[in-house]
């Protein structure tokens, strides 16, 4: 069955006709008067040339000019055969907070709605169409539906969350919608900035990448506030400005190198409840420049340490509810404290030191890069160009560090161990170290009295890494092609192109004549 991918040009078949009537046209005479009769015959066979019908006689340049007129108007709407369709097509968006990055004024969102309605305008009369929506759930705002317009409006609908999308089970929803049937099938179409879609699923990118900076960690005790900034771009400045209770305190710059991360620590009043980090420079995404924090108050308590670590004592004072004291570092046990920190190489830090479920073996090289997994200590860690001069393997608990395959650093629910002297690596350098410490303090101190509730939490970082995109697999334009069939619209061009080059040939093939009797006299 012919059909037309752009009807909206139908009104270009007015163009053969316009042929037709120009060459009806009568040609004005001006009345003159003529000194005999005799040239009256010659004017009335004039007059018969002229009558329309003998006007259209014996005139190739019309067919040929109307078939090229008929082929362009036929080829601008977009004809094919319409092939065997799918049953359904469904479509998958990504609704994680990435997708509110804007690039040439609109969100990555509204770019995916609006390839969304091309593929909508291209498919079959018939065709059900399913809409899923991916965030932290998965929801289904339209299910085989034939509608163009309820499927349009429900796309138009979505709107984006601050963490990221659970695409990987839409996608199988979107096949267990397809094997319902198997025997025509379904067509899969994902929207998204970052998703590489499986063999039988088709992808759409929504959009390039852009420089973006972000606040990915935000903890706030009395007194104090810790944010961690990370930046997606170039070197920059920016400057973060802390709100107490929805009143600003403190506002800081801070400089911060291309792709690496900064700590800023603000002062607030005390009494505080919730206090909001904002960086006050507009960027690529603006979902996460800001990120609130509920202020915990902690009763006093005490950490016992052993050594002398500048590093780690510093980084202990940013809980103003904590009270450092010495102990002995043989017998940790002899003094009282809520929590102990004792060793050098592993570093130990324990509730209580009379036991451990992390034992370690001898000092050796690292084997690799040192690495984080997903652990309660290492929670919004990078862990970028942190190096080791010689480490400790251990075994038991939970992995949270790795350097290659080995492990070295790990935790239980009563004590974290780093199987690592602080003064064999430039971590206590980084940003991260501060973190770190906080981690294992929030881990084996939790009890926190927290006095409000926040829901808007920070912009996960990988939702905030807005420079890198999925590769755009043109998803959209293989979809329509495949529901229309076979594509006409290049060999009425070619048809075109042929026509008009004969018309050239034979409007000119007079005056060549002309030229020849010319030049043989």
């Amino acid at each position: 069955m012919l059909s037309f991918a752009a009807p909206q040009f139908a009104w270009f078949l007015a163009l053969p006709a316009g042929i037709v009537v120009l060459y009806l046209l009568r040609r004005k005479y001006l009345p003159r008067p003529v000194p005999s009769t005799f040239l009256w015959r010659a004017a009335l066979k004039d007059h018969a040339a002229n009558k329309p019908l003998q006007r259209l006689r014996k005139n190739l340049l019309l067919p040929v000019q109307f078939l090229a007129a008929l082929a362009l108007a036929l080829a601008l709407m977009q004809p094919y055969i319409a092939g065997q369709s799918a049953s359904r097509t469904v479509l998958v968006f990504d609704l994680s907070a990435s997708m509110q990055t804007v690039t040439g004024g609109k969100t990555r969102l509204e770019t995916a709605a609006d390839k969304a309605e091309e593929i909508l305008r291209s498919l079959p009369p018939g065709e059900e169409i399913t809409v899923l929506a991916a965030g932290e759930e998965v929801r289904q705002l339209i299910s085989g539906s034939t509608d163009r317009e309820d499927a349009r409006k429900a796309v138009r609908s979505l709107s984006c969350g601050r963490a990221g999308a659970d695409l990987d089970r839409a996608v199988s929803l979107a096949e267990a919608i397809r094997r319902e049937d198997a025997e025509r099938g379904a067509r899969i179409i994902v929207f998204s900035d970052s998703y590489t879609p499986p063999e039988g699923v088709s992808a759409v990118n929504a959009a390039a990448g852009g420089d973006n900076r972000g606040v990915f960690a935000l903890t706030a005790e009395e007194g104090s506030v810790y944010a961690r900034i990370c930046n997606y771009g170039d070197s920059c400045v920016i400057t973060a400005v802390c709100e107490a209770d929805g009143r600003l305190c403190e506002a800081k710059e801070t400089e911060i190198p291309a792709g690496e991360t900064a700590g800023v620590l603000f002062t607030i009043p005390e009494g505080t409840s919730v206090t909001t980090v904002r960086i006050r420079e507009t960027d690529a995404l603006a979902a996460d420049n800001y990120a609130y924090a509920v202020v915990r108050r902690s009763p006093a308590r005490t950490v016992a340490l052993t050594g002398d670590n500048l590093f780690l004592e510093n980084a202990l004072q940013v809980r103003p509810d904590l009270r450092v004291i010495r102990m002995k570092e043989d017998d940790p046990a002899e003094t009282e404290a809520d929590l102990y920190i004792y060793g050098t190489s592993p570093l130990i830090f324990a509730t209580d030191p009379s036991r451990t479920e992390i034992t370690w073996g001898e000092e050796q090289e690292p084997a690799g890069t040192v690495t984080a997994e997903k652990s309660p200590i290492t929670e919004g860690l990078t862990l970028r160009g942190v190096t080791l001069r010689a480490c400790r393997t251990l075994t038991g608990g939970k992995a949270a560090v790795r350097a290659g395959g080995d492990v070295i650093a790990a935790c239980t629910d009563r004590e974290a161990v780093l199987g690592f002297s602080l003064r064999d690596t430039n971590l206590p350098l980084k940003y991260d170290f501060p973190i770190l410490i906080q981690n294992i303090l929030n881990m084996l101190l939790p009890s926190a009295e927290e006095t409000a509730e926040v829901t808007d939490l920070p912009v996960p970082r990988e939702e905030s890494d807005t420079g890198s995109t999925a590769p755009d697999t043109d998803a959209g334009e293989s979809a329509a092609a495949a529901s229309r069939g076979r594509e006409l619209t290049g060999m009425l061009l070619a048809a075109f192109l042929m026509l008009l080059t004969l018309e050239f040939v034979l409007a000119r093939e007079p005056w060549l004549r002309r030229r020849g009797k010319e030049a043989g006299k």
